[in-house]
């Protein structure tokens, strides 16, 4: 009986050194999705609207934000893989939106608008002189 109960925890102990793993590598993705999509790309968009990215870096601001909610909508479908990937693309452009924002923002109020066109420059003939 001993025998056969050692030869069984022994047995046990190695389906425990298969399985483990094997279950915590189907977590990954959903853990991975917390930590990217949840946590990082939301703080990163709404750290861009805290300094007025919307108006100050528009296309950096909006593909921060379309990507989170692509990733969200990847992760409704439990396809976690692209979720993280739209998830990383979140970040970046959420903190480059916010990067640029900051940037404009510092260089004054003026800093959105663009420079007036320079009117063209009219030489009239002094009254006199003709055209040749």
């Amino acid at each position: 009986m001993k025998r056969l109960s050692a030869s069984f925890s022994s047995v046990c102990r190695r389906l425990w050194v298969l399985v483990v793993p094997l279950v915590l590598a189907g977590c990954i993705g959903p853990i991975d999705y917390l930590n990217t999509v949840a946590r990082k790309a939301r703080r990163a968009v709404a750290e861009a609207e805290a300094v007025n990215a919307e108006k100050l870096s528009p296309y950096e601001y909006w593909s921060a934000v379309t990507y989170l909610r692509m990733a969200r909508e990847k992760a409704a479908r439990a396809d976690f893989e692209d979720a993280n990937k739209y998830g990383k693309k979140s970040v970046e452009m959420g903190e480059l939106a916010k990067k640029l924002a900051t940037e404009k923002a510092s260089q004054g109020p003026n800093a959105t608008e663009t420079p007036p066109e320079e009117a063209p420059v009219v030489i009239e003939p002094k009254p006199g002189e003709g055209q040749p």
